[in-house]
């Protein structure tokens, strides 16, 4: 037999230790369809070691405590147990768990898999009219950290460790009432299973078994290899073929959601390997792609057309026209440790327009949109329907930068981004920053070629439109030295605007307006791709002080006496600003928008996560609700070993929520808790955002991830399944 996945294809040996598995369930809809084990099964589960730990082992959903706390309990008095839930009290709306890493899979449809962690990127749709398919990515970093179990593709032909994407199914009836009682998620599992069966790489090639002993001349997976196929990453996967590493973020973009045929011609999940370390003086490596999964064959491809520099998030904004697609792309650009080889081949191969050396561009970005045409291949020549990347604008198209006036007679008096938003006197709400999107150089033309020919340098040069001007894409800290990360963005969800917030680690986030992009598109034909186009930027928050802007609701006491009105570091609770914005997400609701923002600080009391009242860039600061906190190496459920199922704990350390998606629209009914369905499943996407857009915030159902990263022992550790967290129902109450 191929070891393809599952050791723990496995799970539930005989009728004892299944009853342990599935206690407490009895209206589980997966109960009935719980796979036998046969003998070989068995054995697997017994050389996995986790014989000894089933009462930990549990079915998917049937886990009700929650990781997450609403105080530390050295405060409120709760519960300090290992298994069980802290401060549930939460002060800004209720939490419920819909999965817990850790927990299997029990469906006829499944193979008895366990859920993966740690979860990131997540979404949500229907996936027939009876059932709601929850997908989240795991952010595994297979034989780099935790080597996660390993998931076959392309009929067995290839194996990946690392990041998962997975899928659980839930009664879409009893979803719609999860929020009303106590009960269990399991109650209302259907599904279970991975998203990618199918994978192609950058060529086009399906994704086939590595050649251990050379390079690897057709299939290869390109982020772990060099163009001509060699294995180039630092460590090589155990069992495995390939490594998915660290697919961070991702977003679900359905079918035509900004407007009849305006918008993606397929529903996709898009994601993104985001950072890997490659050998020790690597001479050449292809660097990192994007990925966009088609959801109705389970099948992943890689995109070249946005740079190869890696990513931690990307979503489509609206291009306001039927022709074309533009996304919204976040993320390090270059994060592979030391390249100092590749470096010196960009600088033998390529002259910067001001003479300077290239130097690496990891952090050296401005905000970035792509621009692709629906239909064309990456030469400009039309596609055959069945193309799904060019059917989708994902072939032929460009790199755009935000530039702006760098003098001193400029819109930031010649500051860098990261500066800009640090100095109290201009990172304040409201303030406006104009200038352009404008394209880089480099465009994908389909040939697989090593880094030092990607587009991820061209932020470093000037832009091509704009060479003896004083016009410089607006970076983090200029075009030769490393700023703060643009981090999460999420798209403008309103009706007729093209746009994206765009948050960064250093703790501030604003918002981009393309102004001109429906007249501009308008104008184009054939493969044209339109040149400067004219944006906007309005500052919601810098990096200053928020403490006056928090709401915390009577919650939020640390273990030293302190509070989440501040974050903190081993030494003090002494950071006044957000610090690293990580998971990021606008929501819509009556015609206002809201942000729910995650922290990835490392906070030694516990991460943060709030909800923002309503968002105007009109001179008003934001106001910020905690909803909760989880995590932290000075946590006191954390110091005493309680881990989400029991036995996971391997000491205190820090977790970080992370993803965030509105179920809402999919949930709502007509008339009322009786009425018929709002949606179909045969509805395209903005009949979705309509429908997200009619439920008020506080009638909200907001799915939500957690990493919970000291959570690697037990059955976790038994079973490969990574580290731990849990998949999240979050139904705010703010006031409005």
């Amino acid at each position: 037999m191929k070891f393809t996945t599952i050791v723990i294809a496995t799970l539930l040996v005989g009728a004892e230790s299944r009853e342990r598995v599935l206690k407490g369930n009895k209206k589980g809809i997966c109960k009935k369809d719980a796979p036998k084990m046969n003998d070989f099964m068995k054995q697997m589960l017994y050389n996995a070691g986790a014989e000894a730990d089933l009462d930990n082992l549990h079915k998917i959903g049937s886990i009700t405590a929650l990781i997450p706390e609403a105080a530390d309990a050295s405060v409120t008095g709760a519960t300090v147990k290992d298994g069980m839930s802290g401060d549930t009290d939460f002060p800004h709306g209720s939490l419920k768990t819909l999965a817990t890493v850790g927990e299997v899979s029990t469906c006829k449809s499944s193979k008895g898999e366990m859920l993966v962690g740690v979860p990131d990127g997540l979404g949500s749709y229907l996936y027939d009219n009876d059932t709601v398919r929850a997908i989240c990515q795991s952010e595994s970093y297979g034989p780099l950290r935790y080597e996660s179990y390993p998931f076959p593709v392309n009929d067995g032909a290839a194996t990946f460790t690392g990041s998962h994407v997975q899928y659980v199914d839930y009664d879409r009836e009893r979803l719609s009432k999860f929020m009303e009682h106590d009960g269990p998620a399991s109650d209302m599992v259907k599904g279970f299973g991975e998203s990618i069966e199918y994978a192609y790489n950058l060529k086009g090639e399906l994704v086939g078994p590595r050649n251990k002993s050379g390079p690897t001349t057709y299939g290869a997976h390109f982020s772990n290899t060099d163009a001509e196929g060699n294995y180039v990453v630092v460590s090589e996967p155990t069992r495995a073929d390939w490594l998915m590493q660290s697919l961070c973020s991702a977003h679900l973009e359905e079918k035509h959601q900004w407007g009849e045929g305006i918008g993606l011609e397929d529903d996709i999940f898009i994601t993104n390997e985001e950072w890997n370390t490659y050998e020790t003086d690597v001479e050449s490596l292809v660097g990192l792609s994007s990925h966009a999964i088609d959801l109705a064959t389970k099948t992943d491809y890689a995109i070249g057309a946005m740079t190869n520099g890696g990513f931690e998030k990307i979503v489509e904004i609206n291009p306001l026209h039927e022709d074309y697609v533009i996304f919204s792309v976040s993320g390090y650009n270059g994060s592979f440790g030391s390249y100092d080889k590749v470096i010196e081949k960009r600088n033998d191969a390529y002259s910067r327009p001001d003479n300077k050396p290239y130097v690496k561009p990891q952090n050296i970005v401005p905000a970035r949109v792509y621009i692709g045409i629906k239909g064309k291949m990456e030469d400009g020549s039309d596609a055959p329907a069945d193309d799904f990347l060019a059917r989708n604008g994902l072939r032929y198209g460009k790199m755009y930068g935000f530039a702006i006036d760098m003098s001193e007679s400029g819109p930031t008096g010649g500051m860098w981004r990261d500066a800009f938003h640090k100095d109290p006197s201009t990172g304040v709400n409201g303030n406006q920053i104009d200038g352009v999107f404008t394209p880089i150089n480099w465009q994908w033309d389909g040939d697989v070629k090593n880094f030092e020919h990607d587009g991820s340098w061209d932020f470093q040069e000037q832009p091509p439109l704009h060479l003896g001007s004083n016009n410089h894409f607006w970076n983090g800290n200029g075009a030769d030295t490393e700023g703060c990360k643009t981090e999460h963005n999420s798209p403008d969800p309103r009706v007729g605007i093209s746009g994206f917030v765009q948050t960064s680690t250093c703790g501030y986030f604003g918002h981009y307006y393309l102004s001109n992009i429906e007249e501009l598109l308008s104008g184009l034909s054939g493969t044209e791709l339109p040149g400067d186009i004219s944006a906007s930027y309005y500052v919601y928050q810098g990096e200053v002080d928020i403490t006056s802007q928090i709401e915390l609701g009577g919650k939020g006491q640390y273990n030293d006496g302190q509070s989440a009105l501040t974050n903190c570091d081993s030494t003090s609770c002494s950071k006044l600003t957000f610090e690293d914005i990580d998971g990021f997400e606008v929501l819509e609701s009556d015609g206002k928008m809201y942000a729910i923002m995650q922290e990835d600080s490392g906070n030694d009391y516990g991460e943060r996560m709030f909800i923002t009242n309503a968002l105007e860039h009109n001179g008003t600061p934001v106001t910020y609700y905690f909803i909760a906190m989880s995590g932290g190496s000075n946590n006191t459920r954390m110091m005493a070993g309680v881990g989400i199922p029991a036995g996971v704990s391997s000491g205190a350390n820090s977790h970080e929520f992370s993803g965030i998606h509105d179920m809402s629209g999919l949930l709502k009914r007509k008339d009322g808790k009786k009425g018929k369905w709002e949606l179909s499943a045969d509805d395209k996407g903005h009949r979705k955002r309509a429908a997200d857009r009619d439920v008020s915030i506080n009638d909200k159902t907001i799915f939500i991830g957690l990493q919970a990263h000291n959570f690697y022992s037990g059955v976790i550790e038994a079973f490969e399944g990574d580290r731990g967290g849990q998949w999240l129902a979050y139904q705010p109450n703010i006031p409005v």
